[in-house]
């Protein structure tokens, strides 16, 4: 992508108020403040157009009061949780598109320690609370940015992780670099300062280099991109002057314009003349010091009209960077792979910046330089033997039985196997896996010849170490590539390129296999769904067995012991994404039949059931169990869909799963398919296994519920109904069977599940609140959500990407689950409200709720 060369004008912070009277910014808020609006200022009208014309102008802004202090302490403490329980490593030096091939520390050039997050990692000793509220603040801030007229920002498509940074003091520092000196994606930079009790003397401050065009005087001209020999004549300048006052320095070091305090924090330190050796002209650089001040955001051109550096720091230093990229230069980025003549190149390179830093910047501290032979490569210290085969970091890679390929991913203590994710870059054949303990919590396998991409299946595995496999047939068998020489760019430095983070997606011809959007999975008749070994039938007289899932905090707590049930306790389980998917379904019913609140819902009705095994109902006389003469739990499968729900019924015998998966009920279960997307049936029950029945209706779930007797314990079940996050019109066509599940039948138990917690589960909460609704299964994350992810409708057509555009957001099936029953004390009809005004209530909450979420995403409203 093509920079902005020419100089662009000057407009001083203080340029449109009086001298000495301030920053417009720091009206802006004042007056905002005043307002009530302190929280949200910088997100008014006037503040956005004044940032973005600052932005424009100068090529960076600071911006204070963006977080709250309670926020800011709170991430503050959540990064030093990170620090002091080992997530943060030192960080690496290594520049360009490169440098992720030869990386090296060297604490006197760089001596922060980094860790990369966006908030949903499980760390020991770290709970990620306010993380993803600052990610989406700031999110929200540049969207709104690239919304200005001519904006630069207009082409932000994606942003990194979170970089969570501790300078730990003892003069800890970064020195000059520049985030994209080669075209690697990175278009701003956004730093947000965590110090609440930073003081003057503290130290740590961002220095801000920017050159000046003209030869008039400096303070005038615009700013241009900045070139080596003008930042190489600023060098004399002593970094470590930063009081007005530089006496007799004036003239020895060139100096302009002296320093003066521009805003609370904020100093222009000096504009230094253009001078170079020999009376050759350089551009003049004015240098600029930002206190790290706590809540303060700093917006920046991540190219090379904003050089920086971190002063040293005397006290701990926290803060976190997140990269916006240009959609193009970062697409050409990962597409532009380096020639054997090139890497060569590039690994001479390296060796001469080692030995400029230590040079340049009087290191003492020996640098410890790692490499790998190819951007999937192992990390290897310098002078190890590369090993075979070639996959990344701690994996390990074999063949078997001489077409399939295993890549061994170990997982650290603790880590669910939900936290995983795989998928299949079709353009490149690579094999893209997320897992934590892996560098950058990511690993890029390239498949061999021959690999068919469609046949990816996923071993989760405790014994004999915690592991995910994850293997991919070949024919004919290919032989691993032997890697070539691949290093990096030479200065200036730069932290290591992050790129938007990948997702679980199996990024198959297959592609429609996602959840889309209101959280509906679709399969073809070619989808692989694993078969789940059978279990032997229980022994009359003995009682039903199953798995506790009462406390499962992930897959694998289902997995391993569904296996063992099987009687296979010695093999390993092998899952296709798609069989995780398909199985969310039963087995988060099964799950939700366990939980405390459903089960006791459940036991008081069926105190009221008749166990006349000749009762006069013949509709539900041989439902459920066909033994137990007990009348079954029927559950209501509500908004069913043909393509997902009834799929998996004449598809898989999944459905099984949930007498499988638990101890059934007394009288089995009958599970309904109600809804107006089923395929038309006969309605007549179809027998899955001795305990369970089911049955297809095309109708609404009021008119299916009022054939159900009140003796007979009903359950409604609403997978991913998208209610909540689609706004009033679906809110409205769902709040009558609400209303009247609530109001009729207020014994039955309802569980309903939510793609996301953005929009979906925000919606629908708001319109079980307004219904008056008793929770009593609070919402929660969900430990057998689908196992692919897709992203929701944004500003641009919904689907499956490999990584998030600017303002939208992944959401994944059955990721969250809440259950309802009947109304609270004195809400709902007791306080007065017919069935039309609760229908009412509940299509307005969910226009609200949506329209809030859309706007914290920058969405536009349909």
């Amino acid at each position: 992508m093509a920079r902005k060369q020419k100089a662009t004008e000057v407009r001083h912070p203080s340029s449109d108020v009086d001298d000495g009277v301030g920053d417009k910014l720091f009206f802006l808020r004042t007056k905002y403040s005043l307002l009530g609006k302190a929280e949200w200022w910088w997100l008014m009208d006037d503040s956005l157009a004044e940032i973005n014309a600052r932005l424009e102008s100068e090529h960076f802004v600071v911006i204070d009061g963006f977080l709250t202090g309670a926020h800011t302490r709170s991430l503050r403490d959540e990064i030093r949780d990170a620090h002091e329980h080992g997530h943060l490593a030192p960080g690496v030096l290594a520049g360009g598109k490169a440098g992720d091939a030869t990386q090296y520390t060297m604490r006197d050039v760089r001596g922060d320690h980094v860790g990369w997050f966006d908030g949903t990692e499980r760390l020991e000793g770290v709970q990620w609370d306010t993380l993803p509220t600052a990610m989406k603040r700031a999110d929200t801030l540049v969207n709104q940015l690239g919304a200005q007229p001519r904006s630069e920002l207009a082409t932000v498509s994606s942003r990194s992780k979170a970089m969570c940074t501790v300078y730990p003091g003892d003069d800890a520092r970064y020195v000059r670099h520049v985030d994209n000196p080669d075209g690697n994606g990175r278009l701003l930079t956004a730093l947000l300062y965590l110090n609440p009790e930073w003081e003057e003397g503290d130290g740590g401050e961002l220095r801000v280099f920017r050159c000046l065009s003209g030869s008039g005087e400096a303070a005038a001209a615009g700013f241009v991109d900045c070139d080596g020999k003008s930042l190489e004549s600023a060098d004399s300048f002593d970094t470590r002057v930063k009081s007005g006052h530089l006496g007799g320095a004036t003239d020895e070091f060139n100096v302009a314009v002296d320093a003066r305090d521009v805003a609370e924090g904020v100093r222009d330190v000096a504009t230094l003349r253009g001078a170079g050796e020999n009376g050759s002209t350089t551009k003049p650089v004015r240098l600029t010091d930002v206190a790290p001040l706590g809540g303060r955001v700093v917006l920046f051109k991540s190219d090379a009209r904003v050089p920086h550096e971190v002063l040293a720091a005397h006290a701990p230093r926290y803060a976190v960077t997140l990269w916006y990229f240009d959609k193009s230069e970062v697409t050409a980025a990962r597409a532009a792979p380096l020639s054997e003549a090139e890497r060569k190149e590039q690994e001479e390179k390296i060796a001469r910046e080692i030995e400029f830093m230590r040079l340049k910047h009087g290191a003492t501290s020996e640098p410890e330089v790692r490499i790998r032979d190819s951007q999937e490569g192992e990390w290897r210290d310098t002078g190890t033997t590369r090993p075979t085969p070639d996959v990344p970091g701690q994996c390990s890679a074999a063949w078997e039985d001489g077409d399939v390929i295993a890549i061994t991913v170990p997982l650290p203590a603790g880590t669910c196997a939900a936290d995983c994710g795989v998928e299949v870059d079709t353009s490149s054949s690579t094999l893209i896996i997320e897992a934590p303990g892996l560098e950058g919590n990511v690993a890029r396998v390239k498949l061999p010849e021959g690999a068919d991409e469609d046949s990816i299946s996923v071993k989760l595995s405790k014994k004999p170490t915690r592991a995910l496999v994850v293997r991919v047939r070949c024919e004919p068998l290919a032989v691993l590539p032997t890697p070539t020489p691949h290093t990096v760019e030479s200065p200036p430095p730069e932290p290591e390129p992050d790129l938007p983070p990948r997702t679980g997606v199996p990024a198959t011809s297959a592609a429609k296999d996602c959840v889309g959007v209101g959280g509906t999975l679709s399969w073809s008749s070619s989808t692989d769904f694993s078969t789940l070994p059978s279990v032997p039938p229980r022994e009359p007289g003995t009682a039903p067995r199953g798995i506790d899932l009462r406390d499962a905090s992930d897959w694998e707590d289902f997995i391993q012991t569904r296996w063992a049930l099987a009687g296979k306790e010695d093999e390993q389980p092998v899952l296709t994404p798609h069989a995780l998917d398909g199985l969310s379904f039963p087995v988060t019913l099964a799950w939700s039949l366990q939980q405390p609140g459903v089960s006791e819902a459940l036991a008081a009705a069926r105190k009221k059931t008749r166990t006349d095994a000749t009762r006069t109902d013949a509709t539900f006389a041989n439902l459920g169990d066909e033994t137990a003469g007990t009348t079954p739990v029927v559950v209501v499968i509500a908004g069913a869909s043909s393509f997902t729900e009834q799929y998996l019924l004449d598809r898989t015998r999944y459905w099984e799963e949930v007498t499988v998966a638990a101890p059934q009920p007394a009288g089995g279960i009958h599970l309904a398919f109600v809804g107006p997307d089923v395929v038309a049936a006969s309605g007549e029950a179809k027998r899955l296994s001795p305990t369970i029945t089911a049955s297809v209706h095309r109708e609404t779930v009021r008119d299916y519920t009022a054939r159900v007797p009140n003796d007979v314990p009903l359950m409604i079940v609403g997978f991913n109904t998208g209610m909540g996050g689609g706004g009033g019109a679906l809110a409205r066509g769902w709040a009558p069977d609400l209303v009247e599940t609530l109001s009729r039948r207020p014994d039955a138990p309802a569980v309903f599940t939510a793609a996301n917690d953005y929009a979906d589960l925000r919606g629908e909460l708001a319109v079980f609140k307004a219904l008056g609704a008793r929770f009593i299964v609070d919402p929660r994350a969900n430990p057998f959500r689908a196992f692919t992810h897709t992203i929701g409708e944004g500003e641009g057509e919904p689907g499956v990407r490999s990584a998030p555009r600017q303002g939208e957001k992944w959401s994944c099936a059955n990721a969250f689950v809440y259950a309802v029953q009947g109304f609270a004390k004195g809400k709902g009809p007791s306080a007065g409200l017919t069935d039309e005004q609760l229908c009412t209530l509940a299509a307005k909450a969910a226009e609200r709720a949506a329209g809030a979420a859309w706007d914290a995403l920058g969405m536009r409203r349909s």
